[in-house]
């Protein structure tokens, strides 16, 4: 067998599952297979193997045949109900017709008889690894293309998304026009100019609809710009909350960290969720807007690439939100509020939990009924 040096070094990152029933072999060969593989866990008998094999899911098992409570070929047939393609090797002395025929039905990859030739043991191991590291490579080729065919396809949503909002803006303006045109030569007390006052409103909705749709389609990369956020985000809740009975109060850093993100999407989050909590807040109240930049670790609970982000996070002293609704307040068309004609309701918070989402963060809500609720927004600094 030619030895392959990525092989090697693939089994080095592999756990085995050793199992022998005698335990002079059993420490021989463990102070052996040691050396070249990553991880190794021994086992006793078929049983104890079973157990190790369903709790650690190893790469590899090596196993002998004759052992009490459990053979090792009984182990393996279990095993392949458990997992097809872990590749498996027998080690025995015994070289019966009967045996032979139990390990190809069972689809033993490798059959070594006693005494065991180490390099002979090594050398399964390696065919073993190669065959691992190849459907690795395979795996890894396959998620590539998914990956790639699922940008194209976000790619092509994107494009009409925009496409169809950019032609449904112009239309609606030519509605508008001419129902402008027609209510200035009728008299304002008649019903049609009534009429035509309710079509400019129906326009207003929809153009809101329309700039959702076409916030959905944007592309960020070529509008990014890369300058401190938090100024936006507090003059945008200040203006959001400007005329309603709610103090504001402020605990951010004194050194802002830069952020690259689209100017219109961040105020258009940070006014929906201003507008949120003050429809918490109907008797007014007070908001608690705090900036921070934090490092996140791969041990952090947070969805999130570990790294340097800025976490904004905005709390109210309104009645909170009840535990049932909490999970789904960020799903498109949810709202507590009595459904009626207006459109778009139940689409800001999902709008917003998409527009963070698109500049690499997440956005998340905690709340106690009767203690108020907390928007948490993470977005990553820029390097």
């Amino acid at each position: 067998m030619n030895i392959n040096r990525l092989d090697q070094d693939f089994l080095k990152n592999l756990t085995v599952l050793y199992v022998e029933d005698d335990t002079d072999t059993r420490e021989q060969f463990s102070e052996f297979l040691r050396r070249p593989v990553g991880t190794l866990i021994t086992a006793a008998n078929g049983v104890e193997g079973l157990e190790a094999f369903k709790m650690n899911a190893p790469d590899i098992v090596v196993t002998d045949i004759l052992m009490p409570q459990m053979d090792g070929l009984t182990m393996a047939h279990e095993i392949r109900g458990i997992d097809s393609a872990v590749p498996i090797v027998v080690i025995t002395a015994f070289e019966q017709t009967d045996y032979l025929m139990r390990a190809i039905n069972i689809g033993v990859d490798k059959y070594v008889t006693k005494p065991v030739n180490s390099y002979l043991l090594f050398e399964c191991l390696l065919e073993c690894a190669h065959r691992l590291r190849a459907e690795e490579q395979l795996e890894l080729v396959h998620e590539r293309k998914i990956q790639d065919l699922a940008m194209k396809h976000h790619k092509i949503v994107s494009v009409l998304a925009g496409g169809m909002a950019h032609d449904y803006n112009n239309l609606l303006q030519a509605i508008l026009g001419y129902a402008s045109l027609a209510k200035m030569k009728l008299d304002p007390l008649c019903e049609s100019s009534a009429h035509l006052e309710h079509v400019e409103q129906c326009f207003t909705e929809a153009r809101e609809l329309g700039q959702m749709l076409l916030i959905l389609g944007e592309d960020n990369s070529e509008y990014m710009q890369c300058r401190p956020l938090m100024p936006l985000v507090q003059h945008t809740i200040q203006a959001t909350i400007l005329g309603a009975l709610v103090t504001l109060d402020l605990d951010l850093d004194d050194d802002a960290p830069v952020i690259k993100f689209m100017e219109h999407q961040m105020q258009l989050v940070f006014s929906s969720m201003a507008t949120n909590t003050l429809e918490a807040m109907p008797s007014g109240g007070s908001l608690y807007l705090c900036g921070r930049t934090v490092t996140l670790t791969e041990h952090d609970s947070l969805p999130l690439v570990p790294g340097v982000y800025l976490h904004i996070s905005l709390t109210d002293t309104g009645a909170g939100i009840a535990e049932e609704v909490l999970p789904k307040i960020f799903d498109p068309y949810f709202s507590t509020k009595q459904r009626c004609s207006q459109r778009g309701m139940g689409l800001s918070l999902a709008l917003c939990h998409t527009i963070v989402m698109k500049h690499g963060g997440i956005i998340t809500a905690e709340s106690v009924p009767g203690k108020g609720a907390t928007f948490h927004v993470w977005l990553p600094v820029a390097a």
